[in-house]
């Protein structure tokens, strides 16, 4: 499969509401979008770089979707799996690995239009829906159950909350939504590096009646040995996230046991390819999964959706990017319903671009 047309189109996105992170606030994103043309079929993927994780900006993500990335693309014949692409990919720009996602899952769109198969049916799925959770910046108590009531309102059962700059208004938000939820509500815990070990354990201490889920990235990602000492400790799932960003840094917390779970986002290792290296590795050693996302489009987070449902070794999906955006250039690949993916059966990853 020769490449015939190659194109990058950035985007604008505003957010619908901003909101808080530890350490800074968020209001818009850029979504770097690429389509492939292959004969009379088109591949679609976006970019949604992660700067303070990956290193990776805006910018540096532009260059090398027009630069090295590009040209390599144009000369590679690809059949039916993109894996030596992704490995010269990441070999010739490592620090791009939102833009070599954004390639990688166009590639995939166009393997599964070609074979006229939906993504999740090329790697095994069987299409049944992914529940995902939805996410509450940091805000004050009385603003996190109003956001709270308004996604049960809509059907979603499964909360995650931000955390980390206040120890004790944490464990406050986090009890007045247990007590908003009943015993059948889901809550899941980001702190997003906000915490030190002590700090970490003094909230598993003070929540531990409250059925939290799982404790996504307690403290910083240099602290790793920390992690090691925490995951050993704690009956709460922990989940790496900032620690975990390429495949090298996911395959060392899975070996170190740095954590319970790792949460995969292609954005941070580089696409669907490593996405799927990456879990038979988790596999193998017993550790299982999260898949995430930035605030992104539906193009990726349809991509998302269809690994969600095909990795046997999945546990948690957040894959809740799009719902932020104020306008999402695509649409298509899935639905929700009460919380729940469904899957359309379109061929790839099923979504669409109309003025493109």
């Amino acid at each position: 499969m020769k490449i015939d047309s190659y194109e990058i189109r950035t985007v604008d996105l505003p957010l619908v509401e901003g909101y808080r992170i530890t350490g800074k606030t968020i209001t818009s994103c850029q979504n770097h979008l690429v389509r492939l043309t292959s004969g009379n079929y088109q591949g679609l993927g976006s970019a949604s770089p992660s700067g303070e994780i990956t290193g990776e900006d805006d910018a540096s993500c532009t260059a090398a979707l027009k630069g090295p990335l590009a040209e390599l693309t144009r000369s590679i014949d690809i059949e039916n799996d993109p894996t030596e692409w992704s490995e010269q990919a990441l070999s010739i720009a490592p620090q791009n690995p939102a833009a070599i996602a954004a390639i990688d899952m166009a590639l995939w769109d166009l393997i599964g239009k070609k074979q006229g198969k939906a993504l999740f049916e090329l790697w095994g799925g069987a299409g049944m829906p992914v529940p995902t959770s939805v996410t509450i910046g940091i805000c004050s108590v009385e603003q996190t159950l109003a956001e709270s009531e308004a996604w049960l309102a809509r059907g979603y059962r499964v909360l995650k909350i931000k955390i980390g700059e206040n120890l004790q208004v944490d464990i406050e938000r986090i009890r007045k939504v247990r007590e908003l939820l009943g015993p059948d509500g889901t809550i899941r815990v980001d702190a997003n590096q906000g915490y030190d070990l002590d700090g970490a354990r003094e909230l598993l201490r003070q929540t531990a009646g409250l059925d939290v889920e799982m404790f996504e990235q307690p403290m910083p990602m240099k602290e790793l040995a920390d992690a090691v000492t925490l995951t050993s400790e704690s009956t709460v799932p922990i989940v790496a996230d900032e620690v975990a960003s390429g495949r090298r840094e996911c395959m060392e917390v899975i070996d170190k046991r740095a954590a319970h779970v790792v949460n995969i986002k292609l954005m941070k290792c580089g696409g669907p390819t490593v996405a799927w290296q990456i879990h038979n590795h988790a596999q193998a050693a017993g550790m299982s999964l999260m898949l995430g996302c930035n605030d992104e489009s539906r193009v990726s987070v349809a991509a998302g959706v269809h690994l969600a449902q095909s990795m046997p070794g999945l546990r948690y999906a957040d894959l809740d990017g799009h719902m932020d955006l104020a306008a999402d250039p695509a649409s298509g690949g899935f639905e929700i319903q009460n919380g729940l993916m469904h899957l359309t059966r379109t061929p790839g990853i099923g979504v669409r671009i109309e003025d493109w």
